[in-house]
């Protein structure tokens, strides 16, 4: 069997994470997490450049696409995740966290987004009052990891350093 493969250059430190959104009308779309604190947006079938997120001032550690791949999230080592416009490139909100954001991502109907990191905790916001305080989840010892909405349930997995997945 032949595989072939594509570089798709761009980011200046290592990749932190990679995501790939679901088909869409437009096709698959690929989001790249970097630690030179920019998160970019490819196509996913020939890894061509699209646009780069920019404005965190810490690494990012996350990045994930919504259903449509309309909208983003980036996650960051500067105590943010941060909302964006995946059309238009524009930051549409910024979710503050007292500690290092590690992951993050959309609930099925991309009413709300899940973040955990450092502080051990499970965030959903509220996308409709991004600016209000988000429902707080507990139960791990360690940093979150993984954070993933299992698609069309209301079921949403973690991973942490205390070795469990919850």
């Amino acid at each position: 069997m032949s595989v072939s493969h594509t570089i798709c250059p761009g980011h200046s430190r290592p990749v932190a994470g990679i995501e790939f959104s679901q088909e869409t009308e437009d096709g698959v779309f690929l989001i790249s997490a970097c630690h030179d604190k920019t998160a970019m947006l490819r196509r996913g079938d020939t890894g061509d450049w699209i646009g780069t997120f920019q404005g965190h001032k810490g690494a990012v550690w996350g990045a994930a696409l919504n259903r449509g791949a309309t909208r983003a999230v980036t996650c960051s080592a500067d105590f943010s995740a941060k909302l964006w416009d995946a059309v238009s490139g524009d930051e549409l909100a910024e979710l503050s966290h007292r500690h290092i954001v590690r992951a993050a991502d959309w609930a099925s109907d991309s009413a709300s987004v899940f973040t955990g990191g450092k502080e051990a905790k499970l965030r959903r916001w509220d996308l409709a009052n991004p600016s209000e305080a988000a429902e707080v989840m507990t139960g791990h010892e360690g940093m979150i990891k993984v954070v993933r909405q299992l698609p069309d349930a209301p079921l949403i997995a973690t991973g942490s350093e205390d070795k469990t997945v919850r």
